[in-house]
């Protein structure tokens, strides 16, 4: 098989949402597809082995390309970097892949993230999604300390699902003090209106019958933020927790870590799409020398680079513009 005859997949698998592309060697990336959230911690394993294959296989069909001719397929998962999870999704994708030869790796998604905002493998990442997680990755991948990312039943301080759940603790605190949502309280109102309720008994239905319940809550963070935005009080003290949790999940390691003082530190995850909350975050940052940068290109073309590195393909200034050129195109 020539060079030019090889293809390369990169998965973002985040607690909301699934993002799979194939593209080839140059750094061309030809197609794109998204499917439901993949935390086998969150979502049954085997609905998530189900959805995964099926993203795969429109994937290829979407492209024109043949399974044949994926030479490495990189997957960036919550979890990724526990040795029971990450042999889960090899087992998947060896069997995935069995009639040919193809680099898997599974890593926590927090790598790819880096890599996206960085073109580096070196360097610190904070996520803030459904999920949060601190990561500090070292010697081109080899070390690695994370801070964070212990999942939503005794975890993800600063996250989306953090928030919804504070907003909930907020609002039934209220309807038990009160009776039921008042037309004043903003922030009881922003929940009935997210959840499209009627009056106060319906919470609890609207929460806990959703088929996934962590994202239902996570799904609240908007309102809440957008009310923060507003100067609310109750929705700022809770952003404002958030943003502080998510600052001690970095000072934890660059004060564990020498090492991560001056590396660079990428904001990723759908918290810091929101110009308020970003913004305080880094006014947040101020007392430590890392520079901090957004990232313009998601955490699954983090993947795609490290599938193409995995395989010893330099990441080159020439790639690196054809990896950009040929995402702004799909």
């Amino acid at each position: 098989m020539h060079l030019s005859e090889e293809y390369f997949i990169g998965v973002d698998g985040g607690g909301t949402k699934t993002v799979c592309i194939i593209g080839d060697s140059s750094g061309r990336i030809i197609s794109k597809i998204v499917g439901k959230g993949s935390n086998i911690k969150s979502t049954k394993p085997e609905k998530v082995r189900i959805q995964i294959l099926e993203l795969l296989n429109t994937l290829l069909k979407q492209s024109g390309r043949q399974k044949e001719q994926v030479s490495a397929i990189y997957i960036g998962t919550a979890g990724g970097d526990r040795e029971e999870d990450k042999r889960t999704w090899i087992d998947w994708m060896s069997i995935y892949f069995q009639s040919h030869p193809c680099r898997i790796k599974i890593t926590n998604d927090a790598v790819p993230a880096l890599v996206s905002g960085s073109f580096s493998l070196n360097g610190l990442v904070v996520i803030a999604g459904t999920g949060s997680i601190a990561y500090l990755v070292q010697d081109d991948g080899a070390r690695t300390t994370r801070s964070g990312g212990w999942g939503y039943l005794f975890g993800d301080e600063g996250s989306g699902y953090h928030i919804g759940n504070e907003a909930l603790r907020y609002v039934t605190r209220y309807i038990d003090k009160h009776g039921n949502f008042s037309q004043d309280e903003l922030l009881t109102q922003a929940v009935l209106r997210h959840f499209k309720l009627q009056n106060s008994s319906e919470i609890i239905n609207a929460v806990y019958d959703h088929d996934n319940p962590r994202t239902a809550i996570a799904s609240l963070a908007k309102p809440v933020i957008e009310l923060a935005e507003q100067k609310y009080g109750p929705a700022n003290d809770i952003v404002q927790h958030a943003i502080t949790s998510l600052v001690k999940l970095l000072s934890t390691i660059l004060e564990r870590e020498q090492e991560a003082k001056g590396l660079p530190i990428v904001l990723s995850g759908g918290l810091f799409l929101n110009d308020m909350f970003c913004g305080s975050f880094v006014e947040a940052m101020r007392k430590f020398d890392n520079e901090l940068y957004v990232p313009s290109l998601p955490p699954v073309i983090g993947s795609y680079i490290n599938a193409l590195l995995s395989v010893g393909i330099p990441l080159t200034p020439k790639l690196k513009r054809e990896v950009i050129e040929s995402w702004k195109q799909l």
